[in-house]
């Protein structure tokens, strides 16, 4: 029980977060280098100046004041080795927080990686995985069987396929073609023959003397049946199968 009035609300904290106070304190440790760097300068500055001041008093024989400069360069010096000595453990711990913090970011880049990592592992599953790739298969094996079937040959007209009908079919057409070739041959021949024997004699007497003064024509060539093209396959046809 609070005996002295109500308690006051506790203010939030103002501290920033952990990425910002770091980039912060290296920050303020650069800037105290910086600082420490001026004095640094300015203490060596002033000890020259003792030192020429020192100079001047023993080229004046002046013994006194030249060691009263020396003394006072001495203790100059000294703030020098205090101030580099403070200025170094300020870089050294600049230079720690600086590799903590990129340790830092490396590491919440690989644990934000690894999280995600197992977020895409939970959602695919090796069991979904296995069972997509089968999936997959079943489809690839169902459309070469689909292509298969539209590449079989159809029999739309009802035609069959038995081989030895359709040689047989063959083998009378081929006779029946042989034999059309011969009778037309054989009509042909006789009809040369019976215009032999029915054409007249020119007389003898009759020719004129010019006429016979002529040098003989040559002699009409036998009547001869041009082979056709299927004529000749047939013929060699049949020549290879008495072979």
């Amino acid at each position: 029980m609070n005996l002295f009035g109500k308690r006051r609300p506790s203010q939030p904290s103002s501290q920033p977060s952990g990425g910002a106070s770091t980039k912060d304190a290296i920050a303020r440790l650069r800037e105290a280098e910086d600082q420490l760097t001026k004095r640094e300068e300015h203490l060596m500055r002033k000890s020259d100046h003792e030192l020429s001041e020192a100079k001047r008093y023993t080229q004046e024989k002046n013994k006194r004041a030249a060691l009263t400069a020396l003394k006072r360069k001495k203790l100059i010096d000294a703030q020098v080795e205090k101030v580099s000595a403070s200025k170094m453990t300020l870089e050294q711990q600049r230079m720690a927080l600086e590799q903590v913090n990129i340790s830092k970011v490396t590491f919440d880049a690989i644990d934000a990686g690894k999280r995600e990592l197992e977020r895409l592992n939970k959602e695919m599953g090796v069991e979904r995985v296995e069972e997509t790739m089968d999936e997959l298969e079943e489809q690839i094996e169902l459309q070469n069987e689909t292509a298969d079937a539209l590449a079989r040959p159809l029999n739309a007209f009802g035609v069959g396929e038995d081989e030895d009908e359709l040689q047989r079919e063959l083998e009378e057409l081929e006779q029946a073609t042989l034999d059309e070739h011969v009778l037309k041959i054989d009509a042909t021949a006789e009809v040369d023959s019976a215009a032999a024997v029915n054409a007249p004699a020119a007389p003898s007497s009759a020719v004129p003397a010019a006429q016979k003064a002529l040098p003989a024509m040559p002699a009409a060539p036998t009547t001869k049946v041009v082979e056709t093209e299927e004529e000749r396959e047939l013929r060699m046809l049949e020549e290879s199968m008495a072979m």
